[in-house]
């Protein structure tokens, strides 16, 4: 298990949360199947994207309960999406962005306050 860490701003208070994750997975794929890196775990995952093409799909159907959490080249902050089985079918997502962070819901982060991550590379 590996720690990734939150830095979390709330008007001037500014803090930071350990969240917990089973591994950091860098890719140089452009369509990432996420169950092959989440069914079964009870943490979640970094994923690195390292290929150089625009945008990556993720595969999410039967990833549950997840929020994804999506940073830009600096680590910062940009937006989050959520994996619930909600309904029937297939479920992929396209993003830009290549540093996505999986946590299991549920989970104690207050997104609106999320400004950057930090983690140990090691």
């Amino acid at each position: 298990m590996k720690t990734v860490s939150i830095n979390l701003q709330e008007g001037k208070i500014k803090s930071s949360q350990d969240v917990p994750i089973h591994a950091i997975i860098p890719l140089d794929t452009v369509f990432v199947d996420m169950t092959t890196y989440l069914n079964g775990n009870h943490f979640g995952v970094l994923i690195q994207l390292q290929h150089h093409q625009t945008i990556t799909t993720l595969q999410l159907t039967d990833v549950t309960p997840y929020v994804l959490l999506y940073f830009d080249a600096a680590l910062h902050y940009k937006g989050a999406a959520y994996s619930i089985k909600s309904g029937t079918g297939p479920f992929t997502i396209h993003t830009p962005y290549k540093t996505l962070l999986f946590v299991r819901l549920p989970h104690d982060l207050k997104l609106n306050q999320i400004q950057k991550l930090s983690y140990d590379a090691h």
